[in-house]
């Protein structure tokens, strides 16, 4: 993006304009620069969530979504978990898909854990293979619902084969299937089977590894301790 760019997104913002000012917010959120590496916009969580509350306020599901999640987390805002949960619940009545899970994850990290599985369901029952994982820990560990192996096994079968997953939670899914193939819960016990599956996790990760699948798995293995 160039300065003038940048100029001219910032005015469409300013003059009201709901998908400029949710541009605006992201340009703030991430940073900026042009072509030849010259910053045009600092990075500053503050202005990514003032913006981001403006479009929310008219009417961007998707600023409502990422208001919520700055809210929940207090990054650039006041925490304010009651406020974030009301923002991602009108995301997700405006049809944004990614709302739900984060419903979920919001409660979840302020140890409500059966509305947590309540909103993990209702993410996966939308086709996202991400809550898929999520609802399987839970059934696993017993956590907000009642522990059921067999369960959070077919919920980490359909997840390796969900079209609608992040790469680093299709590798989660496998380390997982293999953690119960080695364990034998949920399923008959099979130590090359679960080797095979953490395998084709832990070879996935190597040819596309990032600080996201790092930060993925570290969530999920304290949460799994937890139990």
């Amino acid at each position: 993006m160039s300065g003038s760019e940048w100029k001219t997104l910032l005015a469409r913002a300013k003059g009201g304009n709901p998908e400029a000012e949710w541009e605006v917010a992201d340009r703030y959120a991430d940073g900026c620069k042009d072509k030849r590496g010259k910053i045009i916009v600092r990075r500053s969580a503050t202005k990514a969530a003032q913006w981001f509350r403006q479009a929310a306020e008219h009417g961007s599901s998707p600023a409502q979504n990422n208001l919520g999640i700055l809210l929940g987390n207090g990054d650039g805002v006041r925490k304010n978990v009651q406020e974030a949960l009301s923002w991602l619940r009108k995301a997700f009545h405006s049809g944004d898909s990614f709302a739900a899970q984060n419903i979920a994850i919001t409660y979840r990290e302020n140890g409500d854990l059966k509305a947590a599985v309540k909103w993990f369901r209702q993410s996966a029952d939308g086709g996202d293979g991400d809550a898929l994982i999520q609802l399987g820990i839970h059934h696993y560990w017993g956590k907000g619902i009642r522990r059921n192996h067999k369960a959070a096994v077919q919920c980490f079968r359909m997840a390796t084969k969900a079209r609608d997953i992040s790469e680093y939670g299709r590798d989660d899914a496998f380390f997982f299937l293999g953690i119960a193939y080695c364990e034998g819960r949920g399923v008959r016990a099979s130590i090359p089977k679960g080797q095979k599956s953490i395998q084709a996790s832990k070879h996935r990760r190597r040819s596309s590894r990032s600080r996201q699948d790092v930060a993925s798995t570290a969530t999920l293995a304290r949460f799994a301790v937890a139990a």
